[in-house]
Order: C-alpha cells, then structure tokens, then sequence
C-alpha cells in the first residue's frame, strides 16, 4: 500500500479519523479540553476505545480490505445515533449548533458513500 496509488478522498478519509484519534488523546490527556468537549460523565475509558477504532480506520481507509464496510456500517450507525442525536438536541433546546456534530456526521456518512463507491467500482473490475 503506497500513499501515492491512493485515491484523494480516501486519503482524506484516513486523515480525518487519525485527526478524531487525536481529538480523543487530546481530551484523555487533558481534562481542561475534556471538560470543555464532552461531558462530565463520558468516562476515559470510551476515549481510549475510540482512539484504537479511529487509528485502526485511519489505517483501514488506505488498505479497504472489502469486508471493512459491513463493520464501518456498524461504526457509522453508532456515530449518527450518538452524534446526529446531540446534534438534533443541541439544535433544538440551545439553539445552538455543534460543530463537532456536524463535522463527525457529515464525515461518516461520507465515509460510507466512498466505501460503497469503491466497492461497487472494485465489483465492476472483477466482473
């Protein structure tokens, strides 16, 4: 897998979680960021996890093995329900809109769309 063969969104794509990774380090190592981010309750744990399943699609976004898909369904499921719901609550009760939201929904249903794109290029290759 050379960086230089890879198509720009996925690249993209790739960098996109790495930054999330980062975004959850910096919020695990810093509780002034944290409590400034997330809420009180959102337990260090969940960060930890959410910096291996970013860096490992960082990672997965560049190889596209075909079966990374069915489980970034499952990821992207989980990321619209979680922050597609604040999003719309936020919205909704505060007027307000939340960025991060809005960056992380659009950036996973985006995600989703290169992946079935891709796939469906990959099928027309081999047929």
């Amino acid at each position: 897998m050379t960086l230089t063969k890879q198509p720009v969104q996925f690249l993209l794509l790739s960098a996109g979680t790495a930054v999330a990774a980062l975004y959850h380090l910096t919020a695990l190592l810093s509780p002034a960021f944290a409590n400034i981010a997330y809420s009180l309750t959102y337990p260090p744990l969940r960060h930890i996890v959410f910096i291996a399943i970013n860096c490992t699609c960082a990672y997965l976004f560049l190889s596209r093995p075909r079966w990374f898909i069915w489980i970034y369904i499952v990821l992207a499921a989980q990321a619209v329900n979680g922050h597609g719901t604040r999003l719309w609550r936020t919205w909704f009760t505060q007027n307000k809109i939340n960025w991060i939201d809005i960056i992380t929904v659009s950036g996973v249903l985006l995600g989703l769309a290169f992946l079935f794109a891709d796939l469906r290029k990959r099928k027309g290759e081999v047929s």
